[in-house]
């Protein structure tokens, strides 16, 4: 009988090194059992799709694959609209600087005879309010 015992631990010790060594065959991968999520693509993604997202709920909270999916998109589309906004921010600044330096350039190219200085603001209102009422 202690034969049998042990040639079952030895047979037992066996599988377990066998199987720990990859020869037992691979585990089958099963498809996730959480509904994929409803976000646009990232290009098209509003304010309005993160805030009418439900995120699935596993028995532990809140579903980690679906989490990690719905920040990664997220954070693709804040990057995008960074880079988006800073060019655009740039070309304005080199259009703005463009349009001043050709107001500047041709007010200097005007005559000095046709060239005004425009008027100072008047800083008395009583003044313009008395001016006002005369008017009136």
């Amino acid at each position: 009988m202690l034969v049998v015992l042990a040639i079952a631990g030895i047979a037992v010790v066996g599988c377990v090194v066998m199987a720990s060594l990859g020869h037992g065959g691979e585990m089958a991968e099963f498809p996730p059992d959480v509904p994929p999520l409803d976000l646009p693509d990232v290009g098209r993604m509003t304010a309005a799709d993160l805030a009418a997202l439900r995120l699935p709920i596993s028995m532990v909270g809140y579903n980690t694959e679906a989490v990690d999916e719905t920040l990664r998109r997220v954070s693709v589309a804040l990057s995008e609209r960074d880079t988006r906004i800073a060019v655009l921010e740039r070309r304005l600044t080199e259009v703005t600087a463009g349009r001043i330096q050709a107001l500047q350039d041709a007010r200097a190219a005007l005559p000095s005879r046709i060239r005004r200085e425009p008027d100072a603001p008047s800083t008395d209102w009583e003044d313009d309010r008395a001016d006002a009422e005369e008017a009136w």
